[in-house]
């Protein structure tokens, strides 16, 4: 059976796989991002995710990185939450420390593409997939033209629509986008300017049955994605939405709330299916070894 490596490089932690050709995930390693420490230290952190698994059986390395991604040649066109990514060639950077072919794309797109092959959106033709995480990713799929890349590779960059007009400053440079609403890590930004408190998501998601300050983040936060998948519906025409992303593990709080507010505030929600990701985390890992698998196939 042919084997090869998924790696899914988030925020905080970079989750790598040894995965086979139908999906299953036969072996994993955690490392730390250490994204604030800069490039260098999350590339040799990169190695240590590779190194931990039998990496030499591998064929080929898929990755997933957050970013606008040139994925024909592998380059960083620009990341706002790895400092120094924006410019790197990271097939180049990985490849001189391993003996297989890179291949490299947007986080969002590698998460859509697991939910394609053998997830969620597997029965779908029109797909648009959001990732709720340290930031928000977006990937748009149709069966006649594949994913949506842009002419600058910006495509589908969906947690930077603007929700809020002049709001919230971005890692991006605008203010007011999706992101900074909608992903985890606005709920303990909201959540400190209401009451000077610094907790995490999880803890202020856990407080809103008795804190009503907590309760208020979670209602403008439900508010915020029904608006968000609103918009998309409405632009993408889609026959699903897909949500994934390390926010959905915590969906017990938020999706009902959720979906009530979107069929409150969207003109169109019966020909719309709105559906959380089947693998949750793994589904970075999982794309990521489907890009590897296709494109080392295909010759790219």
């Amino acid at each position: 059976m042919k084997k090869v490596i998924g790696i899914d490089l988030g925020g905080t932690k970079i989750n790598a796989c040894l995965i086979e050709e139908n999906g299953e995930v036969l072996q994993r390693s955690n490392v730390v991002t250490e994204a604030s420490k800069g490039r260098d230290i999350v590339l040799q952190n990169i190695r240590k995710s590779i190194e931990k698994l039998d990496y030499k059986d591998a064929l080929a390395i898929g990755i997933g990185t957050p970013g606008f991604i040139d994925a024909e040649n592998g380059i960083v066109t620009f990341a706002g939450n790895i400092e120094g990514w924006t410019g790197l060639n990271l097939k180049k950077a990985v490849e001189e420390f391993v003996d297989v072919p890179v291949f490299v794309e947007n986080d969002a797109n590698i998460a859509l593409l697991a939910e394609k092959w053998i997830g969620s959106a597997k029965n779908y033709k029109d797909i648009v997939m959001i990732t709720l995480g340290t930031g928000v990713g977006g990937a748009v799929y149709n069966e006649k033209s594949g994913l949506l890349s842009g002419s600058h590779f910006q495509g589908a960059e969906l947690g930077h629509i603007i929700l809020h007009p002049d709001g919230d400053y971005c890692t991006c440079g605008q203010h007011g986008c999706v992101e900074a609403y909608c992903a985890g890590s606005s709920i303990s930004k909201h959540y400190e300017k209401l009451t000077g408190e610094v907790l995490s998501g999880e803890e202020i998601l856990k407080l809103c049955h008795k804190d009503l300050a907590a309760e208020k983040v979670l209602n403008q936060y439900q508010k915020d994605l029904a608006y968000f998948l609103t918009s998309l519906r409405n632009i993408f025409d889609p026959e699903a939405i897909i949500i994934g992303g390390g926010v959905i593990h915590s969906k017990d709080i938020w999706w009902n709330g959720m979906i009530e507010k979107f069929n409150q505030v969207c003109n169109k929600t019966e020909s719309i299916n709105i559906i959380p990701a089947r693998f949750l985390n793994d589904a970075g890992v999982i794309g990521a070894g489907k890009i590897a698998f296709e494109r080392i196939r295909n010759g790219k």
